[in-house]
């Protein structure tokens, strides 16, 4: 392959609107539309790679531009298996506009569409890539449980159960007087045996949890044996974190919307959370992700990606978990998404509470086609919807 070389960049921005009643609510408002970012590499050998830039979907057209003018320049006539010095490349010369934001989750899917076209070009799955398969299967927890009436998410999370997940997320951080309330109920109605993860989701509110509210809630919520609460502060609150950790007894979680290794490196040395959550598409690619987990493991520390967007980030995650040792277990998300289900060259197959990792696949195993372009072409409009600007207590 040393005459490989990258002949294009370019972005494809797809769309989902919700009809009806499938639009759901979190703490961060009303999702109305599932939009997703992603990015094609083309070569000279005709082989493409595909990769997604995580959480652009709230500014898909702003990225669409960054990544013509800025990163398309730096890619092309390269070779797309010098991995390692083109990462760099992408990071030292945005470092001026980047560094977090969204400069890193372009970087991310750029990466990710590179270790696809590596895959493809050696006829393997990107997992052999990355030191081979560690684990075949991997333990999932069923993630959704979004606002609506309590009965409604003890109803979803008992069906869950029934179709076979021995884990299970639900969000809360919309209303103090209420969170307790809806774990309470879930807790009762899937019994003892069952994880329950709960996501405060604190980066997405107008007025977040101060560290009183958010040891407020974790005392209470001690009594009901999470698995972890999830982002009960807003990320760059490292000490908040650090206190609250050393002051509950249940696992912290967060990580979903930090960047690099270099971000990650506060939340571990400080001991910041107690489970780490990255997400290939958004903390630096897969590439950076490893060295995440690799000196999270140094610590004794694990990690449970974040995975909540298309098809390309599932299978993304999927090859980083199944060559990682220390993945704790692994998000499905449960909510309606076609551009996550049509993405996927093959059906993933669930079963007891385990996804197992597909071997037949080649690079990441993710298919788009014309057709999917076509029927999902991105349609402006508010992937999510705020209510009043005012905290809730």
């Amino acid at each position: 392959m040393s005459h490989l070389r990258i002949t294009d960049v370019e972005t494809i921005l797809l769309s989902y609107r919700y009809q009806g009643n499938e639009a759901w609510k979190w703490s961060g408002g009303k999702t109305l539309q599932r939009n997703a970012v992603l990015v094609r590499i083309s070569t000279n050998a005709d082989i493409q790679g595909i990769g997604e830039i995580g959480e652009s979907a709230y500014l898909p057209r702003a990225v669409e531009r960054i990544v013509e003018d800025q990163f398309k320049p730096m890619l092309v006539r390269e070779d797309p298996f010098d991995v390692e010095r083109l990462w760099q490349k992408m990071y030292v010369r945005s470092i001026h506009c980047g560094r977090k934001g969204v400069i890193i989750p372009i970087i991310s899917g750029l990466d990710i569409a590179l270790w696809d076209i590596m895959g493809k070009c050696l006829g393997k799955p990107v997992y052999e890539l990355l030191g081979g398969m560690y684990r075949d299967k991997v333990r999932v927890y069923a993630s959704a449980g979004m606002a609506r009436p309590i009965d409604e998410i003890v109803k979803e999370a008992q069906g869950f159960v029934a179709q076979g997940f021995t884990a299970v997320k639900i969000r809360i951080g919309t209303n103090l007087r209420d969170d307790v309330k809806v774990v309470k109920a879930v807790r009762k109605g899937v019994g003892d045996e069952i994880d329950l993860m709960v996501d405060a989701g604190q980066a997405y509110v107008d007025f977040p949890w101060d560290y009183n509210a958010a040891l407020s809630i974790a005392k209470r919520l001690e009594d009901y044996d999470l698995y972890w609460l999830e982002e009960p502060c807003v990320p760059d609150d490292i000490e908040g974190y650090v206190r609250l950790t050393s002051s509950v007894d249940l696992p912290i979680a967060g990580g979903e919307n930090e960047y690099t290794k270099f971000g990650f490196k506060d939340l571990i040395v400080n001991r910041a959370v107690d489970i780490l959550q990255p997400d290939v598409t958004r903390a630096g690619g897969i590439s950076e992700c490893k060295k995440i987990a690799a000196i999270a493991a140094a610590f004794h520390m694990q990690c449970a990606p974040h995975i909540f967007g298309s098809g390309a980030s599932l299978m993304a995650n999927m090859h980083f978990i199944a060559s990682t040792p220390n993945i704790l277990i692994m998000e499905y998300d449960c909510t309606l998404n076609p551009l996550r289900d049509n993405l996927l060259a093959k059906p993933l197959k669930l079963k007891n509470g385990y996804v197992y990792v597909p071997k037949d696949v080649l690079g990441l195993g993710v298919n788009l086609s014309d057709e999917m372009i076509h029927k999902y072409t991105f349609k402006p409009g508010d992937a999510v919807h705020k209510g009043e600007f005012r905290p809730t207590v």
